[in-house]
C-alpha cells in the first residue's frame, strides 16, 4: 500500500523553482545563447578549457535605469549561469523533501540519503530548508532566483525554525526584503553578515526564537565563562588553555596581534612579552559604536549583548561623532579610521567577510589626487585583498550611497557591494532621509496620542461626580 502526503506549498515551492530553471533556459535560447544547454557538451569536449570570457573595460558609472539584481545573474557567463541552475535544483530538491509533520525524521532523511546518494546529515538540510520554505511563502519567492546557495539557505533554516505561526509573516516579510537586491550587480551576502541580518529580524519580531548565539543573547556572568588551565606535563614546553567571552577575546586578540606586528614576533612570544611588562612602545585603539536610540553596541565585528555593552561602556576613555573628512596628508587619521570601519562593517572586496577594524584604509584612486586623503573616496580592503588591488587585478569605484563597485580583471565582471557596519545607515540618501522623517513623526504623533490619553483620563478621575 503506497501513502501519499500531501505538504501545504511544497508543491508550489517545487514548481517555482522549476519554472526559474525552466525560464532560464528558455531565456537563454531566446537571446541565442545556449550555454546552460550546451554545458555538459562543453564540458565533455574541453574539460580542460578555460572558463573566461571577454576583458572590457571597468564602466563604474551610474546608471539609473540599470535593474537591480544580484551578481550572478547580471553577469552571465558559463560559472554563474552553472552554479544558478545548480543552486535551482537544489531548491527543487529540498521543496520535493519537504517533511510532513508526522514522517519520523530517521526514517525520512535516511530514504533521502540512499536516493540522494548524500549523508543523512545533507539530507536532514534538504528537508530543514524544505519546511522553511513552505512555512515562509515570501522568503521562497525571494531565493527562487536561483542566487543563493545551500549553505546559505541552511542558515536561514536555522535561524528561523523557532519562529512561531504569530510572528511569522513579519519574519517571512521582512526576510524577503533582505533577500532582494537593492543595486544592479549586487554581491550575494556571504554567510557571517546573512546570519546577523536574519538573526536580527528574528530578535525584532520574536526574542524567544532566537538561535543560540552569543552575540544576540544575555550570556552568564564571566566568572562562569571564563577559564584559565595550564597544562605541564612536557618538561620542554607548557601549555596555556584561555577561554574568555567572545568580546573580550576581541581586545585581547587585538592587543596581542599589535605587539606581535610592533616587535615582529609571534603571537605567542607576543603574549609572554606582554606579561612581562615589555610593551610599552604599543598602543591599541579599539573602537565601540553606541547607538543613542536603541542603546545598542558594537565593538570592532560584533554586537554586544547586555553584559558586554555595560563592561565595554566602562572602558570608554575618549567620546567622538565621526563625520566625513578630508586632509592632504597621505594616511588616514584615527577618526577616519573609525568612520571607515564603522560604514563598511567588513573588507569591501567582493565575497570577502574580513573585518574591517583590523583591514587596510585604501585610496579607492590614487593618493595623489586631491585632497589626497578623502573619506568619501576611501574603503576597507583587507591586506590580502588590497594587495591584489595594488597588484592591478581588481578596479573598485566607491559612490556616493557608499556602495562600492569591484571589476575583476581577469574577466570583466563587475560586483557592488553595499556597507554592513553599525553606521552603513549614516550614509544618507533623500529616500533615507524622508523615511527617517516619516518614522520620526509617527513615533511622536502616537507618544502624543499617548500623553492626550492619559491626560483625559486623568482629568476624567479627577472630576468629581
Amino acid at each position: 500500500m503506497t501513502t501519499t502526503v500531501s505538504t501545504p506549498n511544497r508543491t508550489t515551492i517545487h514548481q517555482m523553482a522549476f519554472n526559474a530553471l525552466f525560464d532560464r533556459i528558455v531565456s537563454d535560447l531566446t537571446d541565442g545563447d545556449d550555454t546552460l544547454l550546451g554545458l555538459y557538451a562543453h564540458c565533455l569536449d574541453d574539460p580542460d578549457g578555460a572558463l573566461t570570457t571577454e576583458r572590457p573595460g571597468p564602466d563604474h558609472s551610474l546608471d539609473p535605469a540599470a535593474p537591480v539584481g544580484w551578481a550572478t545573474q547580471d553577469n552571465p557567463d558559463l560559472l554563474s549561469t552553472t552554479k544558478t541552475a545548480a543552486n535551482l535544483l537544489d531548491l527543487t530538491l529540498a521543496a520535493a523533501l519537504t517533511p510532513d509533520g508526522s514522517d519520523e525524521v530517521h526514517r525520512t532523511t535516511a530514504n533521502a540519503a540512499r536516493r540522494l546518494g548524500v549523508t543523512r546529515s545533507k539530507a536532514r538540510v534538504y528537508c530543514d530548508v524544505g519546511t522553511m520554505l513552505s512555512r515562509m511563502p515570501l522568503t521562497g519567492a525571494a531565493v527562487s532566483c536561483g542566487a543563493f546557495s545551500l549553505d546559505l539557505l541552511r542558515i536561514l533554516a536555522d535561524v528561523t525554525c523557532a519562529v512561531d505561526d504569530d510572528h511569522l509573516a513579519a519574519v517571512d516579510a521582512d526576510l524577503a526584503d533582505l533577500l532582494t537586491p537593492t543595486r544592479p550587480a549586487q554581491a550575494v551576502p556571504g554567510p557571517v553578515i546573512l546570519r546577523r541580518a536574519a538573526t536580527e529580524i528574528v530578535g525584532t519580531h520574536q526574542p524567544a526564537a532566537l538561535p543560540l548565539d552569543p552575540e544576540a543573547q544575555d550570556v552568564p556572568p564571566p566568572e562562569l565563562q571564563t577559564d584559565f588551565a595550564v597544562d605541564t606535563r612536557n618538561d620542554d614546553f607548557t601549555v596555556f588553555h584561555v577561554t574568555l567571552p567572545a568580546d573580550e577575546a576581541v581586545g585581547v586578540t587585538r592587543i596581542v596581534d599589535a605587539v606581535a606586528a610592533a616587535h615582529g614576533s609571534s603571537r605567542a612570544t607576543a603574549f609572554a612579552e606582554l606579561c612581562h611588562g615589555h610593551v610599552d612602545d604599543v598602543r591599541v585603539t579599539l573602537n565601540c559604536y553606541r547607538n543613542i536610540d536603541s542603546g545598542t553596541m558594537h565593538l570592532e565585528n560584533r554586537w554586544l549583548n547586555r553584559v558586554a555593552t555595560d563592561r565595554w561602556t566602562r572602558r570608554v576613555t575618549h567620546l567622538t561623532v565621526p563625520s566625513h573628512s578630508a586632509h592632504d596628508g597621505r594616511f588616514a587619521s584615527d577618526n577616519q579610521k573609525a568612520l571607515l570601519a564603522g560604514i563598511d562593517g567588513t573588507c569591501r572586496a567582493p565575497g570577502c567577510q574580513n573585518p574591517a577594524a583590523t583591514a587596510d584604509t585604501d585610496h579607492v584612486h590614487r593618493y595623489d589626487s586631491e585632497p589626497r586623503t578623502d573619506t568619501e573616496r576611501m574603503q576597507s580592503l583587507c591586506r590580502r585583498c588590497h594587495n591584489a588591488k595594488t597588484r592591478g587585478l581588481v578596479d573598485y569605484t566607491r559612490h556616493p550611497d557608499g556602495t562600492v563597485s569591484a571589476t575583476s580583471i581577469d574577466d570583466g565582471h563587475t560586483v557592488t557591494t553595499v556597507p554592513t557596519g553599525p553606521m552603513a545607515e549614516a550614509v544618507t540618501t533623500f529616500a533615507r532621509d524622508l523615511a527617517r522623517k516619516v518614522q520620526t513623526r509617527a513615533e511622536h504623533q502616537a507618544a502624543r496620542e499617548a500623553w492626550n490619553a492619559a491626560t483625559r483620563a486623568a482629568v476624567e478621575e479627577a472630576v468629581p461626580f
